[in-house]
């Protein structure tokens, strides 16, 4: 039977035409917020404003999506129609860039002609969706969008305003509140030259030589090929901002070495999307959401970062310790010791890779540069150094500097449409006045107690957060839920950090765990049992953001004894939970020593300042761990007393 034309399939020419127009679009993603950051527009006597970047910027990121599309469709006729949506979106959104002020100034009077291109740009976003984000995010901004059309029949104190289509759709489309706004506005100008920087550093060698680093510091211990897994994927993490990425960029060495060496596929693969998702805690660069917060709150980056340090420190910690007694209740061993490189030689041919960290916290700390500032001063120095030195043989030429950038632009298009898709959700709440409604009814519902209204902030933000990148989720509970939080009396950073973490934690808690599901895929195991198993390791992320909304000294907060006092009291809390959950403590223990384990650093963990008196729970959780240690030394040298 004779194909049609439709089902003709397009010649290789078409495609190469769309990867290049695709690699171009790309390239011009980064370059223009990354010259915008370099201020290269006032060397040029050139004036633009942020929001005619943004527009320019999300163009090129909707083109690319139908150019993504047409590459993948091998239909002539689908082929030719993503193209022609590429075309559109791209000329609408170049006239929207150049002509904005003039266009914005239009907007209250509703023009039929700003109508037609606001609604271009609209369905190009929607459209985009699916496949940059994932059916959950799409969802959400849909039923956001039907509340902002059918809000004002809704009965009760959740009535909005009534707002026409057009009106709703210029306001999403065109207003600097909208998809042009705060949350697109710091992804562009601020996460993409940190983009940059990590995809940079991943094709000059950096990431071999953090791997190698942390083998030649780890994998002398016992249980060195899960120590390494969390060292290199920290590491890594947080340059690379990204749970996912990480997970399939270091999984596929440390995922194999660690079953070699006797751990379970699901353990294995649990402990490096833990690692990974983690790497969104630690400084520099914490990952969209990170930036997105600071904007948010209205503080220096900085500021995050050094409240972020000491539950980054928690997270981490806990992780080693579970793997540790996992390993040593298992009897796995260390890395062989022909695996393991030298420290000192992986120095000596990688050292130029800690000038431009030297440079970037050089930047941020003593020069008190903007991020995005401080973040292309990195890049030109790695660029620099990139080009000089090697590693391992490997060194980047002149001619891989578009691929690096092109490939950054790549990486960079589904967290644009990511956030313009949470710019249109804060509009609606801003244009139907849901935002303070939904907030007075949190509080209601939890009766104005501070713990239950943190629980119901925390299950919201893990109903929300599943299935969703961690940015489009942590804006949305930063509009939705985090004023409840601080109408209540919680510090505004407390609050934020509190839903940061929770949404972080979407990429590991089941049942849309992406960050487990990845690495569940690379080591062979189950799904359901990695995210079972990724939430007994992550145990203290579930914690520690309750901790400091009543504990101020968990985010530096505080004198610097009350600090140390709260972090001693949380990791030794962490211990022994830790210990209790894995059933190991200078040997394999007991159900009842295993329960006393976890009574005890629950007493730990308990802020001393959470209620009067509350100094007594640390002083009961260390007669408990003293009762512990002691017990464990009677029966090493007892033998007539039973251990399991």
């Amino acid at each position: 039977m004779q194909e049609s034309k439709d089902d003709t399939l397009v010649p290789d020419k078409a495609t190469g035409v769309i990867k290049q127009l695709k690699r171009l679009a790309g390239g011009l993603m980064v370059l223009l917020p990354v010259a915008y950051a370099g201020n290269i527009h006032q060397l040029l006597n050139i004036s633009v404003y942020d929001v005619q970047l943004l527009a320019l910027v999300l163009t090129l990121a909707l083109s690319t999506g139908f150019l993504i599309m047409a590459e993948h469709t091998q239909k002539r006729l689908l082929k030719a129609a993503d193209f022609a949506c590429a075309a559109l979106t791209f000329c609408v959104g170049l006239y929207v860039s150049l002509y904005y002020p003039m266009i914005s100034m239009e907007a209250p009077y509703l023009p039929g002609w700003l109508i037609a291109t606001s609604v271009v740009l609209f369905s190009a976003l929607i459209f985009n969706l699916p496949s940059s984000a994932g059916i959950g995010i799409l969802s959400v901004v849909l039923l956001f969008l039907a509340y902002g059309l059918f809000g004002h029949l809704v009965p009760g104190e959740l009535q909005s305003r009534e707002t026409t289509l057009s009106e709703l759709v210029v306001y999403l489309a065109i207003d600097a509140n909208g998809m042009l706004g705060t949350a697109l506005k710091v992804a562009v100008i601020i996460v993409i030259p940190f983009l940059l920087f990590g995809q940079l550093l991943a094709r000059c060698g950096a990431a071999d030589f953090f791997n190698d680093i942390a083998l030649a510091g780890m994998g002398r211990f016992r249980g060195g090929p899960a120590k390494v897994a969390v060292t290199a994927s920290g590491l890594f993490g947080s340059i690379s901002g990204s749970a996912v990425g990480n997970v399939v960029g270091t999984g596929v060495v440390t995922i194999p070495m660690m079953k070699r060496a006797g751990f379970t596929p699901a353990y294995a693969a649990s402990v490096e999307a833990v690692a990974s998702t983690g790497g969104q805690l630690v400084p520099p660069v914490m990952g969209a959401a990170a930036f997105i917060m600071a904007d948010f709150i209205g503080v220096d980056y900085s500021t995050v970062m050094m409240a972020a340090l000491p539950s980054a420190l928690l997270y981490y910690l806990a992780i080693f310790i579970n793997v540790d007694l996992y390993a040593a209740k298992r009897n796995i061993r260390s890395v062989e010791a022909s695996q393991i490189p030298s420290g000192w030689y992986s120095l000596k041919q990688g050292w130029h890779f800690l000038i431009p960290f030297l440079i970037l916290f050089y930047a941020l700390f003593a020069l008190n540069m903007r991020p995005e500032r401080a973040a292309v001063l990195a890049v030109l120095t790695l660029l620099v150094v990139s080009l000089i030195f090697g590693y391992r043989g490997r060194r980047i030429a002149l001619g891989d500097i578009w691929s690096v950038v092109s490939s950054a632009g790549g990486a960079a298009s589904g967290l644009i449409i990511v956030c313009a898709a949470a710019g249109l959700i804060i509009g609606v709440l801003n244009i139907s006045g849901l935002a303070f409604n939904l907030t007075l009814h949190i509080i209601n519902a939890s009766g104005e107690n501070v713990f239950l209204l943190a629980l119901i902030t925390a299950l919201i933000s893990i109903v929300l957060g599943m299935g969703m990148p961690t940015v489009g989720v942590y804006i949305l509970l930063a509009t939705l839920v985090a004023p409840a939080l601080v109408e209540v009396g919680i510090p505004v950073i407390s609050a934020h950090l509190f839903v940061f973490y929770f949404g972080l934690l979407s990429m590991v808690t089941p049942p849309v765990a992406l960050a487990s599901f990845a690495a569940a895929n690379i080591a062979g195991a189950g799904a359901w049992s990695t995210s079972i198993a990724a939430m007994r390791l992550a145990w203290p992320a579930y914690v520690v953001p309750f901790l400091f909304l009543f504990a101020p000294s968990l985010i530096l907060e505080g004198s610097p004894l009350e600090v140390i006092l709260a972090l001693g009291s949380a990791i030794l809390g962490i211990y022994m939970v830790t210990a209790g959950i894995v059933g190991y403590m200078h040997g394999i223990v007991s159900t009842w020593f295993r329960c006393l384990l976890l009574f005890g650093g629950l007493f730990l963990l308990i802020p001393a300042d959470l209620f009067s008196g509350g100094f007594y729970t640390d002083i009961i959780g260390l007669a408990v761990l003293g009762f512990c240690i002691a017990y464990k030394y009677l029966c090493k040298n007892r033998s007539a007393l039973p251990l399991a």
